[in-house]
């Protein structure tokens, strides 16, 4: 299957009280507060410690990823609200494969509410469903519980096991979900 991520971000409703939306220049503070906690840190690829300048470079990054065709990360936002409460995108694009690498934080006062497996299940039926692809991973820490949890809730399983590559030098599983066949 011949699949093409947009070069221009899309907004993907998850469900009546969240949305993914491009992210904007207005939101650089919140990036910069989420990505300040501990656990986000903990787990994901962010600098530590995360400066407002690493804020403004991540938007320009995925509106640069966007633009080349190889997606980026969008916004998750309450719609009545518009603040953004998480980052969900694709981080890994490979076209010869048709498959995307989705990578995702969700900010401290927004967990343990079922947004995050929402919105990881609303993108990935967007990638799998719209784009086409034919798969969509993750790549998670071992110890990282709650992720694991997620991913499989959000329909992915455990398809290989201590995996490093240039963005993440400590070995990852990999939880895979597949595009519908037939």
């Amino acid at each position: 299957m011949n699949s093409v991520l947009p070069t221009v971000p899309p907004t993907i409703p998850v469900r009546a009280d969240l949305r993914l939306r491009p992210w904007r220049d207005s939101d650089s503070d919140a990036i910069y507060r989420a990505c300040n906690e501990a656990e986000i840190q903990r787990w994901t690829t962010v600098p530590s410690p995360y400066t407002p300048e690493d804020a403004v470079f991540f938007l320009g990054l995925t509106r640069d990823a966007w633009a080349s065709g190889a997606g980026g990360s969008l916004a998750l936002v309450d719609p009545a609200r518009d603040e953004p409460i998480g980052s969900f995108g694709f981080v890994g694009y490979s076209p010869e494969e048709s498959a995307a690498e989705i990578g995702y934080w969700i900010a401290a006062p927004a967990r343990g509410r079922g947004y995050a497996t929402a919105t990881l299940d609303a993108l990935s039926e967007y990638a799998l469903g719209l784009v086409g692809l034919e798969r969509v991973y993750l790549r998670i820490d071992p110890e990282n519980s709650a992720s694991r949890a997620l991913a499989r809730a959000a329909g992915y399983t455990l398809t290989e096991r201590g995996i490093t590559d240039a963005r993440t030098r400590t070995p990852m599983d990999t939880f895979t979900r597949h595009a519908p066949r037939g």
